[in-house]
């Protein structure tokens, strides 16, 4: 039997190791990459002004209140604050952003939204609420578990 010579195995590690390299880059490029948002700098940029909503939402008497029930999630708004709200409410879903769901502030006489959460996967959601009421903003998240 021939013995390898100490060029030809360097040659050969040198192969095995462009060869592995390859591979973990091929491998890298077919996996899918979420960020936690697509547009995330913008938003951090601003986060003062987010800063200021959250204050406003805590100075509140009453807070806005998010319950599970029969499939639906009620949030329940403080009864000063029915007329005039606008905003949204969005589910926001950490695992991958492309489930997220966003909806219009609609509020019956009662101060409540009702949402279904057919729509929904099961697991865990923050709920975002982001509403004005007399040109103040206002802002509020909660983490809520879906278990169907």
């Amino acid at each position: 039997m021939k013995k390898i010579n100490w060029g030809t195995k360097i040659r050969i590690a040198a192969s095995v190791y462009v060869i592995d390299i390859l591979a973990f880059v091929g491998f890298s490029a077919t996996q899918n990459i979420n960020l936690v948002s697509k547009n995330y700098y913008p938003k951090e940029v601003k986060y003062q002004d987010q800063i200021n909503k959250i204050n406003n939402a805590n100075n509140l008497t009453e807070s806005v209140s998010i319950q599970q029930n029969d499939g639906k999630i009620h949030i329940q708004f403080p009864q000063n604050l029915q007329q005039g709200i606008e905003g949204n409410i969005t589910f926001y879903r950490p695992a991958d952003y492309k489930q997220d769901l966003q909806f219009k502030i609609a509020l019956n006489e009662a101060s409540v939204q009702i949402l279904d959460s057919k729509n929904l996967q099961k697991g865990r959601y923050t709920v975002k609420i982001d509403w004005v009421q007399k040109n103040v903003p206002y802002y509020k998240e909660e983490t809520i578990y879906l278990s169907k």
